[in-house]
Order: structure tokens, then C-alpha cells, then sequence
């Protein structure tokens, strides 16, 4: 069971992101989002691990770096083009499952790397949406 978990923990963020940039390439490519969904994601990515590290050198809190951003990449998938994308959801649960296993997160950190990530996602994808018709 660790073996599953340690996959989870150290080969999920890399192997995630490494799926999500195709498929938001090739799913904007036919609405003309590339740009724009490709700056998202990157942009919620960044804001997620600034705001771990601020609440953790500000507050004493850690935010997980590892669910927070996978977690924002997968809202503003799913808020962009449409719920088929909320199955990255899994990927999500299965790192935050593998970080409390292994003991690297407690399980509130990994829970609020989260709630960050959807926060992060959706104000993202609501600048996205803002920009582009206004």
C-alpha cells in the first residue's frame, strides 16, 4: 500500500501537469483558448504555492504544494470546458490520500491545499472569463 501511495505522492504532480497542459492545448485549440487557459493555468499554479508559502512563513499554517495546484489546474479545467475534466478530481484525491499515508501532509493541509486550489481555480477562471469579454 505505501508503494501505491509513494506513486502517488512523488510521481503524480509531474505526471499530472505533464496531462493537463496537452489537453488543455488541444481543447482550446478549438475554441480559441490556448493562450488564455494556458496563462490560467499557469497563473493559478503560481498563486496557489504563494499562498502556501505565505501562510506558512506569515501564519505558521502549511497549505500541501502538492494537492493545491493540482487541485486549481483541475477547476479551471472543469470550469472551461466542461465537467468531463471534474475526473482529474481523482488524481486530486489520490494525492491528497498518498500525502496523509506517507505522513508528509496532515490531513488539514492537504484538505486546505485544496479548498486553495478550487479558491485559486475559480477566481482564476473568473479573471479568464472577465478578460475575455470585457
Amino acid at each position: 500500500m505505501d508503494g501505491f501511495a509513494r506513486l502517488g505522492t512523488h510521481l503524480l504532480p509531474p505526471v499530472a501537469w505533464t496531462l493537463l497542459t496537452p489537453i488543455a492545448v488541444v481543447l482550446a485549440a478549438t475554441s480559441d483558448l490556448v493562450w488564455p487557459s494556458l496563462l490560467t493555468l499557469a497563473g493559478s499554479a503560481l498563486v496557489t504555492l504563494a499562498m502556501g508559502w505565505v501562510t506558512e512563513h506569515g501564519f505558521g499554517f502549511r497549505i500541501s504544494p502538492h494537492t493545491s495546484p493540482e487541485s486549481g489546474a483541475v477547476t479551471v479545467l472543469a470550469l472551461t470546458f466542461g465537467p468531463v475534466m471534474l475526473l482529474g478530481g481523482l488524481l486530486v484525491a489520490w494525492g491528497c490520500w498518498a500525502r496523509v499515508r506517507l505522513r508528509e501532509d496532515t490531513l488539514a493541509e492537504a484538505t486546505a491545499g485544496v479548498l486553495v486550489g478550487i479558491l485559486v481555480g475559480g477566481l482564476g477562471w473568473i479573471g479568464l472569463v472577465f478578460f475575455l469579454f470585457s
